[in-house]
């Protein structure tokens, strides 16, 4: 495994999905949060004072999902095959995160679609910056 590369993927991933969330979470779908009476999501500064966290976090599973990539989900490597596995992941999240936070929280119905949906896109974005960037070692020339 390229471990530089491993690093290297996830960081340029990142920032894609992190500008890629602003662009959906913190624009068209904003909205659709703002409904919420405080106890169900942060607002405001309390929001602002835990982003760390969350940017920690999302950094932490995009390097985990680097590191699945690089051991040759597919044993084919590419954009396409880290779309395919950004796709699953995609699923995995609105399985996991979305479908969970609308049965355990007061949210929509609508607002639990669209987390789920732009997860699905965020994670296939996510794989294919992956698939752009990570290059496996050669081979030993023996």
């Amino acid at each position: 495994m390229n471990y530089g590369r491993v690093v290297g993927s996830a960081a340029a991933a990142a920032v894609v999905f992190f500008i890629y969330g602003f662009q959906v979470h913190g624009l068209p779908i904003a909205k659709d949060y703002v409904a919420y009476p405080t106890g169900v999501y942060r607002g405001g500064e309390d929001a602002q004072s835990h982003t760390p966290f969350g940017l920690a976090g999302i950094f932490a599973a995009i390097l985990v999902f680097a590191a699945i990539y690089a051991k040759g989900y597919e044993r084919d490597f590419g954009p396409a095959a880290g779309a395919r596995l950004g796709l699953l992941f995609g699923i995995f999240m609105a399985g996991a995160f979305a479908a969970v936070n609308y049965g355990t929280l007061h949210i929509s119905g609508k607002l639990a679609l669209e987390v789920g949906a732009s997860g699905l896109i965020e994670w296939t974005l996510v794989g294919s910056v992956v698939g752009v960037i990570y290059k496996p070692l050669a081979p030993a020339k023996s």
